[in-house]
């Protein structure tokens, strides 16, 4: 599990450090920094499995990326892990020169827990040491570490979720196995292939949405004209129709009647994603969820919520970090498993862990911590956390 992430000179983030717990959520107001973290986040992971072309989109203007272009043309990023194998810290610097589409990897180093730094030689310009090690088997760090670390870091899925592509059908991509683009497209091949996989797991997802959504009977997967998965690292990257078959998704009501998703509401597909992600035989390593609240009833947090909670619990593997506007979801959440957002007047953003402020857990014996947020607001809430670092 990643305990801390540090990142410096990323967009606007010239210098932040949060901890981060098994689920996590970030809060704030619009242009406070939540999404790049989550950005960050995702780029820190997939610099474990992709060249750094692909870590980051293929066309960017670098100042676009950079807090400071002028004199510094550097991000970097720090990950603390504490996993079975390994505790200590993975740090990579990537520096972004003003070619379009140019990025070197600079220091990558491995820190240990009360141990010396490891720094990694010199790989190829355009990858990481660990993903260049990782995939084509030649290093000269030590095996063990460097399995160790990519099996830490490996797999993560940043999710938008767009209830419209959710309800696409989709031409069946061996490339896309158990897997859904960060719209939530897929998420028909991603059950079909549950369904292939273990029928008896799929018929527990289907029975766990039954009991959030009553009036459903079954799930079906039927074959029909589909839309071709979007093609990655381009500018339009949206999925296309096809005159191709693929699986698309049908709900048996319980008075007999079949339904295509097209005609299902938003927030019973929201709901079916997390299921799906739940049910998966190997849920990515970190799920980096934009407001789950969106397209979703009030009174339907809570059960999303659940299901998340029941995934890191049965996935000790697996890690949420979420952003959202919504005081109804904060009030699921503890102090220390939340994270206040905000923008200086320079332009960069601060940090505030609600855990590290005494007087707002005395006020959690009266008010949820949703009402606090909602009665206090961003500047106060942040005062309190940093008054109670004194």
């Amino acid at each position: 599990m990643i305990t801390q992430f540090h990142v410096k000179n990323y967009k606007a983030l010239r210098d932040v450090t949060l901890p981060l717990t098994p689920i996590h959520v970030l809060i704030g107001p619009n242009d406070s920094g939540k999404t790049s973290i989550l950005e960050a986040i995702a780029a820190s992971c997939k610099s474990a499995d992709y060249p750094l072309n692909q870590v980051f989109p293929a066309t960017f203007n670098p100042s676009n990326l950079l807090w400071d272009t002028l004199g510094n043309d550097t991000a970097s990023f720090g990950a603390e892990i504490v996993d079975d194998a390994i505790a200590g810290e993975y740090h990579i610097e990537c520096a972004m020169r003003q070619e379009v589409g140019h990025l070197l990897r600079g220091n990558e180093v491995w820190t240990p827990k009360d141990g010396e730094p490891t720094p990694f030689p010199a790989a190829i310009p355009h990858s990481t040491t660990l993903q260049f090690a990782y995939t084509t088997g030649q290093t000269n760090v030590a095996r063990q570490l460097v399995k160790a670390l990519h099996d830490a870091l490996s797999g993560v899925a940043l999710f938008r979720w767009n209830p419209r592509l959710l309800k696409l059908p989709v031409v069946l991509d061996a490339a896309h196995r158990l897997s859904m683009d960060s719209s939530g497209f897929g998420l028909a091949q991603c059950l079909d292939d549950i369904l292939g996989l273990n029928r008896d797991r799929f018929r527990a997802l289907e029975s766990k949405f039954r009991e959030i959504f009553p009036e459903m009977k079954a799930i079906q997967l039927s074959s029909v004209h589909a839309y071709q998965w979007p093609q990655p690292h381009l500018a339009e990257d949206l999925p296309h129709a096809t005159r191709n078959t693929g699986k698309g998704i049908y709900f048996q009501l319980q008075n007999g009647r079949s339904i295509p998703a097209a005609q299902a509401s938003d927030g019973s597909l929201l709901v079916l994603a997390y299921l799906t992600l739940l049910y998966l035989p190997d849920p990515p390593r970190v799920i980096l969820v934009e407001e789950p609240e969106n397209g979703i009833h009030p009174k339907r947090l809570e059960e999303v919520l659940n299901i998340l909670r029941h995934l890191i619990e049965s996935q000790k593997r697996t890690q949420i970090v979420m952003t959202t506007h919504s005081p109804y979801l904060l009030d699921f959440f503890k102090p220390e498993e939340v994270t206040l957002c905000r923008k200086e007047p320079d332009g960069s953003v601060s940090v505030h862990p609600l855990g590290s402020s005494p007087d707002l857990r005395k006020q959690l014996d009266v008010f949820s911590l949703g009402e606090i947020w909602t009665a206090e607001g961003d500047e106060a809430l942040a005062k309190t956390v940093t008054d109670g670092k004194k």
